[in-house]
């Protein structure tokens, strides 16, 4: 992966992580996951579809993880733990 770039799976962590503490508006979480809105709205939908996040009912549009979401987040902390503990460093 290039350095700087980030892929699905980190922009669903930051979505996520911005979405567990409450509800949070589509602009709002644009700017607290520092992606542009067109990226948000995509990967937003995706994880509507996938059930770790719901649009809330309210005035504007509004965005939560569910627990299904929260579920996820662990369990991908937990992968990445797995993976950095097995990393070998090598020294030239």
């Amino acid at each position: 992966m290039l350095e700087g770039k980030l892929g699905a799976l980190e922009i669903f962590e930051s979505i996520l992580v911005n979405l567990s503490g409450g509800p949070v508006r589509r602009t709002h979480l644009t700017h607290k996951a520092n992606l542009d809105s067109r990226l948000a709205t995509k990967h937003i939908g995706t994880l509507i579809e996938l059930g770790l996040v719901t649009k809330l009912a309210r005035e504007g549009s509004y965005f939560i993880a569910t627990g299904k979401g929260r579920d996820f987040l662990e369990q991908y902390y937990e992968l990445v733990k797995l993976v950095n503990s097995n990393r070998t460093v090598i020294i030239d």
